[in-house]
């Protein structure tokens, strides 16, 4: 393990923070390992520790499990900036702002060896697949540094808003456990949606694996994907810092005020689906509130002929679209999180 500088050796200060620094915090490095093919390539996941030296929370944050999700990466790098130069009041944060490097190099959402989806091979197997190996290291090692709380960043779809995606009640031990998980999500700021395992076992993603082991985790999906998206990297700074001041890990000042998120989560769904293929055209915006029945896309044909209309089927608010112009039957084309 090397260990870097409580500050920039230049003295240079992060983007939009102020000259001023506050309690001292030691910010190190260290790699895992995650192949064993030392003979061959050896592929390792990079971790940034920022110690206040005094007991307090231990937070983990995760980035880039999806290879093509790289807005998260600049979270986690702008979050150890403010540390370093605001300081840690206590406790201590464990970054991964890369665990996909495979998937990172090719701008793909999966591990490139084999084609799985990293953030459905939780907590993993160390005899298993490729994915599963990896799952199982990066999971052994988060346990090991025994977490208070767990924020996995991700991005959505090219044309979408943050919010923050917390698990099912039923996921969760007990009510006790769910409200706590619910305090912390409403500490970011963002739009509060609750996931759900029509579209695959929670219980596989990290967040999943996390909570099925008692500790708290929310996910936060930073806009959209693919390059670095300035709004959502400074939305979702912005809610991991107002997280570490919930803990009362950082000092208050210095943030702006925090939005109040919605009370209860709303739910999240990639319905209505197409029946039909064709150039689909929306009529809403992601962050849009939409009602009951809203006219939200058209599908035509390569005529120029209306083939379809979706239409929304509860009241709630668009939190992305399709990347591509053009419809498939039974394919998502739109994410909203609606009002149940």
């Amino acid at each position: 393990m090397t260990s870097g500088s409580r500050y920039p050796r230049d003295g240079r200060r992060a983007p939009g923070l102020p000259d001023r620094r506050g309690p001292l915090v030691r910010v190190s490095r260290k790699t895992i390992d995650i192949t064993g093919l030392r003979d061959i390539i050896q592929r390792r996941i990079p971790v940034l520790i920022a110690d206040s030296r005094t007991p307090g929370p231990v937070v983990c944050l995760t980035a880039c499990i999806h290879g093509d999700e790289v807005g998260g990466t600049a979270i986690v790098h702008d979050v150890l900036a403010h540390l370093r130069h605001r300081g840690l009041n206590r406790g201590c944060v464990y970054a991964y702002p890369l665990v996909n490097s495979m998937g990172f190099e090719n701008v793909s959402r999966f591990i490139t060896a084999d084609g799985e989806d990293l953030n459905r091979c939780f907590p993993g197997d160390a005899r298993g697949s490729m994915g599963q190996q990896i799952a199982r290291r990066l999971f052994d090692t988060i346990l090991k540094s025994r977490p208070d709380l767990v924020i996995d960043l991700h991005n959505d779809w090219i044309r979408s808003v943050p919010y923050c995606l917390v698990e099912p009640a039923d996921q969760h031990a007990n009510q006790g456990f769910y409200g706590r998980v619910l305090k912390i999500a409403r500490a970011t700021g963002l739009l509060l949606v609750e996931d759900s395992d029509v579209f695959h076992p929670l219980a596989n993603t990290l967040a999943g694996a996390v909570i099925a082991e008692g500790i708290p985790a929310v996910t936060i999906e930073a806009g959209g994907s693919f390059a670095v998206v300035e709004d959502g990297v400074t939305a979702g700074t912005q809610a991991v810092l107002s997280v570490l001041k919930t803990l009362k890990m950082i000092p208050a000042d210095g943030l702006g005020a925090r939005k109040k998120s919605n009370t209860r989560a709303l739910k999240y769904t990639d319905r209505p689906l197409c029946t039909t293929s064709g150039l689909i055209r929306f009529f809403v915006e992601p962050g849009q509130e939409i009602r009951k029945g809203q006219r939200l896309a058209a599908v035509y044909s390569a005529f120029g002929s209306r083939e379809e209309t979706l239409t929304a089927d509860s009241a709630g608010y668009v939190l992305g679209l399709e990347d591509h112009g053009r419809a498939l039957p039974s394919r998502a084309v739109i994410a909203i999180a609606e009002h149940t």
